[in-house]
């Protein structure tokens, strides 16, 4: 009888696989829930469990029904993941329905037709945002804020609300600003929790920086350019206002950061959060915020292995170029 314990590739092994970085994400928005439920009470809770639960159904029916499993050995976290990002990008008043919506296109469409977890080429939460954004804008809107925020209204969770003009943000403090204490999304408006979820995922080396850090610093120096184009004028005021409310720091951590669908080279990292910044910048005064940021999250998503093929090949190029030939 055969003693050989050898195994197939591959061969390297370190701690940093799918259900460790899945894991440090899900830690990394702990302090966004908590911002986000203390906000807007009882319905921001239950829109968060309801996409993270109805995204873990969604895919696993969807692997029984194509009959591929994953091993005993490995437990998929992503689907956890994706479900609490979609919520957390959410307003505080979205119905149930809505969000079930996000969650299946996010969950089928972008995720499971391309082969599952590790697969797919472009951010499923941002898919799912994104289509609910385009198809049903109005069942987007429901900002609460004043009177209408209580924290244990739930028939928003079933009736949606009539569609109120966006709140003006420029007459906010800078505790309010930081705090996240504004009419927004459940988990994109405190950048002290973001701050500190993108810190704890860069020490635990689950998050490129090249893409976020790009991208943020375009939208810090092309912002000016861009207002004075558009207005004929520019403050610093605005400037900070957009930068801390517009919830481009949550989608240059958690969205740009993403392992899976960003460029994993240096070089097209970099251009990649230059190339996201700039569309974003560009599409700002025609779309609405939340398109205007999600939508060259995707554009980039689609680009990312090319990106990548070029920027290997290119590197391959000057490494060659400086082989010297000593015969």
């Amino acid at each position: 009888m055969s003693t050989d314990n050898r195994q197939l590739a591959p061969f390297i092994h370190t701690e940093k696989n799918a259900p460790y970085i899945y894991i440090t994400i899900l830690v990394s928005l702990v302090p966004c829930i908590f911002c986000g439920v203390f906000y807007y009470g009882l319905r921001a809770f239950i829109l968060i469990l309801f996409c993270m639960v109805s995204f873990v159904l969604s895919d696993n029916l969807c692997m029984r029904i194509t009959g591929r499993r994953s091993g005993g050995d490995y437990f998929d976290l992503s689907s956890l993941v994706e479900g609490l990002l979609i919520a957390l990008m959410l307003p505080p008043d979205t119905t149930l329905i809505t969000a079930l919506t996000a969650v299946l296109f996010a969950s089928i469409v972008t995720k499971q037709v391309f082969g599952g977890a590790g697969s797919n080429i472009i951010n499923p939460a941002c898919a799912g945002r994104l289509f609910i954004e385009l198809v049903m804008p109005n069942g987007t809107q429901g900002l609460s804020y004043g009177e209408d925020n209580s924290r244990l209204q739930l028939m928003s969770l079933i009736v949606q609300k009539k569609p109120g003009a966006l709140p003006d943000l420029t007459n906010l403090s800078f505790a309010e600003l930081l705090s996240g204490n504004y009419p927004s999304m459940i988990g994109t408006a405190c950048f002290v929790c973001i701050l500190v979820g993108g810190i704890f995922l860069t020490l635990k080396g689950t998050m490129r920086l090249y893409s976020p850090v790009s991208y943020i610093l375009t939208l810090l120096v092309l912002y000016p350019v861009a207002t004075i184009l558009q207005t004929r004028s520019f403050s610093f005021d605005g400037l900070f206002v957009y930068f801390m409310s517009s919830g481009a720091v949550f989608v240059a951590v958690f969205l740009l950061g993403d392992m899976t669908t960003m460029p994993s080279r240096f070089a097209a990292g970099v251009f990649a959060g230059v190339v996201c910044g700039i569309l974003t910048l560009v599409t700002k005064p025609f779309l609405s915020p939340m398109v205007s940021l999600l939508a060259p999250v995707m554009a980039v998503n689609f680009l990312s292995f090319v990106l990548d093929f070029f920027s290997k090949t290119l590197t391959r190029r000057k490494i060659r170029s400086r082989e010297v030939d000593v015969s």
